[in-house]
């Protein structure tokens, strides 16, 4: 995570992060594996690793934030 923060903590992690509820820190992530403007896509898009939930649906639940952090770490 230390690694991602250092170079991928910029305004576009911050604009992800509005899209994650706040969730900075898997906003540094999909800034680093996606960018911007894929990563805005993708927190809309049913994802198929998470049993096509939407990633902005899964911030509701503690067990499904579980899982969206599985599935960003997990991400190519």
């Amino acid at each position: 995570m230390d690694l991602y923060n250092k170079v991928y903590l910029d305004d576009d992690a911050r604009t992800l992060a509005k899209a994650l509820d706040g969730n900075l820190d898997m906003a540094v992530v999909l800034n680093g594996k996606r960018g911007l403007k894929e990563g805005l896509w993708w927190v809309e898009q049913q994802v198929p690793a998470l049993d096509n939930i939407r990633p902005a649906d899964c911030l509701k639940d503690p067990k499904l934030i579980i899982r969206l952090r599985t599935a960003l770490m997990r991400m190519p």
